[in-house]
């Protein structure tokens, strides 16, 4: 006892001494991580400042918020011994008559993500709540076989029970119907429960409920997946929500969904699979696309295939792709993002294009959901204007699509923003895709957005600005790749 007694004197004699020792232990340590295991400098950097000036806090945030164990994870439960037209590569790459200016980027894209480039597909946008639900809605009451619906965010308002009636009886007439919710999401809660209650196979992807799990808080699935019987799928930005019905709703939010036919659904039904089996350990088994018989037509002219990432073993496809997308552009690079927070290597190469004479134009909202996001846009105009880069503030209350065409022929669509949370900590689904028609059809929506906007000049938005916002809006850019 004497001995114990010797001991916590001591303690408490040099308790200052021993949290010093803890501290700096713990920050050596922690840095000893970030220095060998994160790739951008940048954030590597804002890592360690905070581990540095926020003693043991900043340790801690980091070992739960920073570290990317998903990707250990993922490699794990997903054997890469799966073999389907979404894993195997055409020998040689089949460029389907596009244009040869654009076989060096075919030729590279296979490099970024080994799967094959899909003729004959027909995407067909859907603009705002207004159009997608019911046409979602109507495929989910004639599915016949199978119903898969993976969202970010479900609403349990008026239009979620909507969703939530016609799963559920898709459910009892004998289609196999799978759920899977964020874990987070916002508002998962009462539609989770509404549909395990009424018997609805449903899962919760990533769920940060105990303290081990909340680790994962920070890693999300973005994705907004629907597919039907093998025969159509929807893909975009939308969420499940009544405020995405534009003309009832009080608040509204304007986006852009797309129905998909073709053979590419099967790729994005493999997302599915791999996620489903991810949250639940399950395997399923979907229908595969019935390829018709019949010559395609002009709207099944679409060469098409699913881009998919997140903070596993499809990390930096999305980055890659667009960097890769920008270095083809001759002509014109048209960007519809909500968030437009690109990292330096995106800006490098937009700015790359915009020095080759490429016009490059980009509409982002006057006003997020995301004050801090709006103020963290705002910090970056000076740099984003520079070499001839126009960017248009829409001044609808909220616009949340996601769309990205090239010239007239190349366009990207799906769930991820120009953030570095889709970028870097959300699972992401995305389309690029070959055709005149539908980048045509994108960029009427662009110009008509275009026309509610207004160009961010540099004088009033970014040098007349008082002194104060602008204080506000870099001390908040020096946070984002925290957000």
């Amino acid at each position: 006892m004497h001995l114990f007694d010797v001991l916590a004197e001591w303690i408490s004699a040099n308790g200052l001494t021993i949290t010093v020792i803890i501290h700096i232990s713990f920050s050596l340590l922690t840095s000893l991580h970030i220095v060998l295991f994160k790739e951008n400098y940048r954030t590597s950097l804002a890592w360690i400042g905070l581990v540095v000036f926020s003693p043991v806090m900043g340790s801690l945030l980091y070992w739960f918020f920073g570290i990317n164990r998903i990707k250990r994870l993922a490699q794990k439960e997903h054997p890469r011994t799966q073999q389907n037209n979404f894993t195997k590569v055409e020998k040689p790459v089949n460029y389907h008559g596009i244009a040869k200016h654009w076989h060096p980027y075919l030729v590279s894209g296979n490099a970024i993500l080994p799967s094959n480039y899909l003729a004959n597909n027909s995407v067909e946008p859907l603009v705002n709540g207004d159009i997608a639900y019911p046409a979602m809605l109507e495929s989910i009451r004639q599915a016949k076989i199978s119903v898969a619906l993976s969202s970010y965010i479900f609403d349990y308002d008026s239009l979620g029970r909507q969703f939530v009636t016609a799963l559920s009886d898709a459910h009892n007439r004998g289609v196999a119907v799978n759920v899977l919710l964020d874990g987070i999401g916002y508002s998962w809660r009462k539609s989770y429960r509404a549909l395990k209650k009424l018997g609805v196979p449903t899962a919760r992807f990533l769920p940060a409920d105990t303290f081990t799990s909340a680790r994962f808080i920070n890693l999300r699935n973005h994705r907004k997946i629907l597919c039907i019987d093998g025969d159509v799928a929807y893909i975009g930005g939308i969420n499940i929500s009544k405020h995405n019905v534009v003309e009832t709703a009080v608040h509204p939010i304007d986006d852009i969904h797309f129905r998909v036919t073709g053979p590419v659904i099967d790729q994005i039904s493999q997302v599915f699979i791999e996620d489903w089996r991810f949250a639940t350990g399950a395997s399923l088994t979907f229908p595969v696309y019935r390829a018709n018989t019949m010559p395609a037509t002009d709207e099944q002219s679409v060469v098409a295939r699913v881009v998919q990432d997140g903070p596993d073993e499809h990390h930096n496809r999305v980055r890659w792709t667009l960097i890769n997308a920008l270095g083809a552009a001759q002509s014109s690079v048209k960007i519809m993002t909500p968030y437009f927070i690109p990292d330096q290597i995106l800006m490098t190469s937009l700015h790359a294009a915009a020095l080759r004479g490429v016009s490059i134009e980009i509409i982002v909202p006057a006003r997020s959901n995301i004050p801090f996001i709006d103020w963290v846009m705002a910090s970056n105009f000076a740099r984003i204007i520079q070499h001839g880069i126009k960017i248009y503030k829409n001044k609808r209350p909220f616009d949340h699509s996601k769309i990205v065409m090239i010239d007239d022929l190349w366009s990207f669509i799906g769930s991820s923003n120009w953030d570095a949370r889709s970028l870097e900590f959300n699972f992401e689904i995305n389309i690029e895709c070959f055709d005149t028609q539908l980048n045509a059809q994108l960029t009427e929506l662009f110009n008509v957005k275009k026309q509610n906007a207004n160009r961010v000049d540099a004088d009033d938005d970014v040098n007349n600005r008082p002194i104060y916002i602008r204080f506000r809006n870099n001390l908040v850019r020096l946070f984002s790749p925290y957000l």
